[in-house]
Order: structure tokens, then C-alpha cells, then sequence
């Protein structure tokens, strides 16, 4: 084997240990435990807890973000060595979504999430028979529903789906939105674009009667980098209506921009290239970066240097 070759077996074998699985479940895990720390701080009324753990889940998913452009630098580097990589295998993509734990064990926990569900659908609902068992499907499923304008099937599968795999469609989808909302405007959405986001967006809230408006704003402002409003007299908003809602604002959003819920592992897929493109450029920006002082120090002593150094030979 050659020199290159062996480098090029050394470059495979680090991208490869590089924990983006690991970490990916970690995130998913801490995301779900956001949601259900969220009930508990909305049924306690003490939410200050909530934005410590939702900022550990930041720098969780922008740790997966820079470890992905690095499994791509590497492997730019060994193509450029000459010697094609092997495939980075999809950590992340719509079928290898990190599965979640139902909470079979603890039927109360499920209750007040099937209860909730049945208060925004105004009525008793139906047990699914194949409940889905991710939050991402759970979202495919929600927007094909709202899609087709079938409210009945909609209410079974946010009841069936239970709170450990319901509680992540409220982190699922915000990159969603943005992404569709980016499309539906011809930019990344701002405040001034926040009325129309709103309006296409808010088109399939009507599926689940009870499901005040305010939960749909809170997050549409978000996704337009707008404070949300708040009314002084309300508490924080009941956590089965954010996933709810955020699931059918995906829908609504999908409408508006000519797509259907069978193109929603495109538009998954799609935002994960961006978000990958975006880390590889912050990692390339960050490396061209000198930060060290005596390394500056060093440079201008070397430009000093060349400056004093006799012209012509």
C-alpha cells in the first residue's frame, strides 16, 4: 500500500469515528425531555428552567452541523488526494430519523397528551392502529392529513402517537417552516414578511377547532425573527398545542408553495444540505482565522522582514 493510499485509510477511518449518530440521539433525547419539562413548568407555572435545556440543544445540533462539514472536508481531501472516499452514510435523513421511546409504561403521561389532543379536536377521538413511531413521521402523517382536509384522521394520529413522539414535533419542524417560508417569500423571512407567512401558514389550523391562534403565532414570529406577542393574562402555551400547531403550519406552508406531504422528505433532505453547507463554510471561515496573537506577531515579523531584505539581487 501506498503512502497516499494509507493516509487516505487513516482520513476514512477518523470522518467514520466522528460520534454524529451519537450526538444526533443525544439532541433528539434532549429535545423530547425540553418537551416534557415544558408541561411540567406549564403546569407548575415556574418555566424558567425550560431556555437553560433548550440552549444545550443548540450547541448539541450545531456540534452535528460542524462535525457533517468536516466528514465533508475530508472527504474533499482524499478526492483531491486522488482516491475517492466511501460514502458518508445519512445520519439524519428522513428514514434514519433517531427513534423515539413511547411511554407505554407510564400511562399518565399519556393520557394528558391524548386528553389535550381530544380538547383541541372538540370531541372524542380514535386510536390509530399503526401509531407512528417517530416524531418525523408523526409530521408526514399530520401534513398528508391536513392536506387531504381530512380532520378525522389528523385528530387519530396526534392522539395515538403519545407525548414522547408527539412532544418532537415542535422541534422537527421550525427548520421546516423556515425553509418553506424562505421559498414562499424568495428570501430567509424577516418581520415585514411575517403577514404572509402567517396568512399562507395558518390555512389547515381550522382542522383542530379548539387550537387557539396564539400558539400558531408564537411560532410563525419566530420563524420570522419577530417577538411573539403575548397577552399579559395568559400563561405559557400548553405544549400538545405548539406540536400541534407547528405540524399544521408545515402543512399550510407546503399548500402555499405548490407542494404535497409525499415531497416533504425533499424538503427534509434539502434543508439538511443547507445547514450542512452552512456549518462547512462557518468551520472553513473559523480555520482561515488567526487567533492566536504571538501567530499575528509571527506574520508581521515575517512580512518586516521580507520588506528589509536588499532589492535586486
Amino acid at each position: 500500500m501506498s503512502l497516499v493510499q494509507d493516509l487516505a485509510d487513516q482520513i476514512r477511518v477518523a470522518r467514520d469515528e466522528l460520534p454524529v449518530a451519537e450526538v444526533t440521539a443525544a439532541a433528539e433525547r434532549l429535545r423530547m425531555a425540553g418537551g416534557l419539562l415544558a408541561w411540567v413548568m406549564h403546569a407548575t407555572g415556574d418555566p424558567a428552567r425550560v431556555p437553560q435545556l433548550a440552549g444545550a440543544t443548540e450547541r448539541l445540533e450545531s456540534a452535528v452541523g460542524l462535525m457533517r462539514g468536516a466528514q465533508d472536508a475530508l472527504e474533499e481531501y482524499t478526492v483531491a488526494l486522488g482516491i475517492a472516499a466511501d460514502s458518508v452514510p445519512a445520519t439524519n435523513s428522513w428514514a434514519a430519523t433517531v427513534p423515539t421511546q413511547r411511554a407505554d409504561g407510564g400511562r399518565q403521561l399519556t393520557d394528558w397528551w391524548a386528553e389535550r389532543v381530544q380538547v383541541l379536536a372538540d370531541g372524542p377521538v380514535d386510536e390509530p392502529s399503526d401509531p407512528a413511531d417517530t416524531s418525523t413521521e408523526l409530521l408526514r402523517r399530520c401534513a398528508s392529513a391536513a392536506l387531504d382536509e381530512h380532520p378525522a384522521r389528523l385528530h387519530r394520529e396526534l392522539a395515538g402517537s403519545g407525548a414522547a413522539v408527539g412532544l418532537g414535533l415542535a422541534a422537527v419542524a421550525p427548520p421546516l417552516l423556515r425553509f418553506l417560508a424562505a421559498d414562499l417569500v424568495g428570501h430567509p423571512p424577516r418581520l415585514e414578511d411575517l403577514a404572509r407567512v402567517r396568512r399562507a401558514a395558518l390555512s389547515s389550523i381550522g382542522l383542530l377547532p379548539k387550537l387557539s391562534a396564539e400558539a400558531a403565532d408564537e411560532i410563525i414570529a419566530r420563524v420570522c425573527h419577530a417577538a411573539p406577542q403575548r397577552r399579559t393574562d395568559s400563561g405559557p402555551t400548553h405544549p400538545v398545542d405548539s406540536a400541534a400547531a407547528a405540524a399544521l403550519l408545515v402543512a399550510g406552508l407546503l399548500r402555499a408553495t405548490g407542494r404535497g406531504a409525499a415531497e416533504l422528505h425533499a424538503v427534509v433532505e434539502e434543508e439538511q444540505r443547507r445547514r450542512s453547507a452552512l456549518a462547512e463554510a462557518h468551520a472553513k471561515r473559523t480555520a482561515l482565522r488567526v487567533g492566536d496573537g504571538s501567530r499575528r506577531r509571527s506574520a508581521v515579523d515575517a512580512l518586516a522582514g521580507g520588506s528589509d531584505a536588499p532589492a535586486g539581487g
